[in-house]
């Protein structure tokens, strides 16, 4: 069961799926790699966009990355949230992108489809973990007509999170299966209810070791899970949306786009039938500090399948890892498994290894740096120094554009905070495109470009994602009738 916290400070533009799409080349990202882009027409006539990123030197095997709980695109956006006006909110998954990046970069081809949740979202009823199963096997079948695949053993399916769950429902219908399968997670997250032991609660060791939670508190976690689990047990699909979720149950918020049908099996589901009858060489890899999946699940899964005799099963954890693998490692690990056929996960960091890492660790560096600077101005060495660093290579995601943009406002620098705005806008993940056009024209007000100022505005008018953006630190909300006064009035500055 997935828990919703949301805390709006910059807004998310609304990025439309539901195009169609023809198979073939569509854009060159880099001299070794090609996305073919496709659509999977599912059992029930469902029209999903998938892709395809192809090395040139194609001899490793794809990977099919079936992404978590969050509808997600093909291309490593999750909507977990929808407006006011009912349409979705894309946003960056970080881990998502992240797989696509060093995975297609270390040599291997990467398969995405986007889920039924993301390109339909309002549909009732909501999906099940079998017919997200049977998109996946059906996206298999797309891509072997299409060429891109030329059979089942040169697949690796690849599960993350609440996509363990439903690789293993894969590996249950597939009548060729794969190569091997690997799990991002534990693909059990049962919970016996009639045993109120803590220490027979997968979450207890996170609970305390993480947390520092007491055994009362940790009793109590389990109640209300339990609870809940009872309450699911006893309600159909109409109650569950129009009163349960709504309800908040112990002070939790349901996510809109939750499935009472999914919500409801993973209390009870067992992977092991379906990956006994798959009988592939099998990856459980779990993060140490993993309060979603602990690693207490994932190592009874593994438990579960040795007392079987199954002995094509390999666990291992990483050392201080979260469930949304922060760290390196679990991308290495992955590929020194593949590469010794099975044999090892003990993996050693090589050139291109380090280079991503270092990539990375800049870009996260470079991105604290500029939260660290206040809103309310009085350092202009340290934020220009931020910009130099962006604009000489640093690599900045464009939520780090967006707030160093304002900061670079804030101390006077309005060109730079211009091109910051502009940089933002410019990247293609980007999903704040609403809030960056309204400050681009706030700065051509204030320089006087009157003309240019109304052309950034209305072009935010046009893309108004249907909420606010607040800025409490100047009292500042920046919505329709904020962007319809500066269209009728310049905008002066602020306080």
């Amino acid at each position: 069961m997935k828990i919703l916290y949301l805390c709006f400070t910059i807004a998310l533009l609304v990025i439309e799926s539901c195009g169609s799409y023809i198979i073939g080349i569509t854009h060159r990202l880099n001299d070794s790699k090609d996305t073919f882009k496709l659509t999977v027409t599912t059992y029930d006539g469902l029209i999903l966009p998938a892709q395809l990123i192809r090395t040139a030197n194609n001899s490793k095997k794809i990977l099919l990355f079936i992404n978590g709980s969050t509808p997600s695109d093909e291309k490593g956006f999750q909507g977990a949230i929808w407006n006011d006006m009912g349409k979705m909110i894309p946003e960056k998954h970080e881990f998502y992108l992240r797989f696509i990046d060093i995975m297609s970069n270390k040599g291997y081809s990467v398969a995405t489809m986007a889920k039924r949740s993301y390109v339909y979202p309002t549909k009732i009823p909501r999906p099940t973990l079998n017919e997200l199963a049977l998109d996946v096997q059906f996206f298999i079948q797309e891509l072997k007509k299409s060429g891109l695949l030329k059979e089942e053993k040169d697949l690796v399916i690849v599960g993350y999170s609440e996509g363990s769950i439903v690789a293993t429902k894969v590996l249950g219908i597939l009548k060729k299966q794969p190569f091997a399968c690997v799990l991002l997670g534990s693909a059990d997250m049962s919970c016996d209810c009639n045993d109120q032991s803590i220490e027979n609660f997968d979450k207890t060791d996170v609970y305390r070791r993480l947390k520092k939670w007491t055994d009362e508190q940790i009793k109590t976690a389990l109640y209300q899970w339990c609870e809940i689990h009872k309450a699911l047990r006893n309600m159909d699909e109409k109650k569950f949306e129009n009163e349960f979720k709504k309800s908040k149950p112990f002070g939790f918020g349901f996510a809109n786009w939750e499935s009472f049908y999914i919500d409801k099996e993973v209390q009870t589901y067992n992977p092991i039938s379906n990956i006994l009858y798959a009988n592939v060489p099998l990856l459980i890899c779990i993060g140490e500090d993993d309060m979603a999946m602990p690693m207490i699940a994932g190592k009874r899964t593994y438990d579960r399948l040795k007392d079987t005799g199954y002995d094509k099963v390999t666990f291992r954890t990483i050392e201080k890892e979260v469930h949304s693998y922060k760290k390196y490692d679990v991308f290495s690990i992955i590929n020194t498994w593949l590469s010794t056929n099975f044999r090892s996960t003990d993996f050693v960091l090589d050139k291109t290894d380090s280079l991503f890492i270092e990539k990375y660790a800049r870009a996260n560096d470079l991105m604290n740096e500029i939260s660290a600077i206040p809103f309310g101005g009085g350092f202009p060495e340290k934020i220009i120094g931020c910009y130099r660093k962006a604009i000489e290579g640093t690599p900045l995601e464009s939520t780090g554009w967006f707030s160093m943009g304002l900061k670079l406002f804030t101390d006077g620098f309005m060109d730079e905070a211009f091109n910051s705005f502009d940089a933002s806008i410019n990247d293609t993940t980007f999903t704040v495109m609403f809030a960056s056009y309204v400050w681009m024209g706030h700065i051509k007000d204030i320089q006087n470009q009157r003309k240019k100022a109304l052309e950034y505005y209305h072009k935010a008018m046009q893309i108004y994602p249907g909420f606010p953006v607040q800025h409490d630190n100047w009292n500042i909300k920046i919505d329709k009738a904020w962007i319809e006064e500066r269209i009728k009035t310049p905008f002066k500055g602020i306080n």
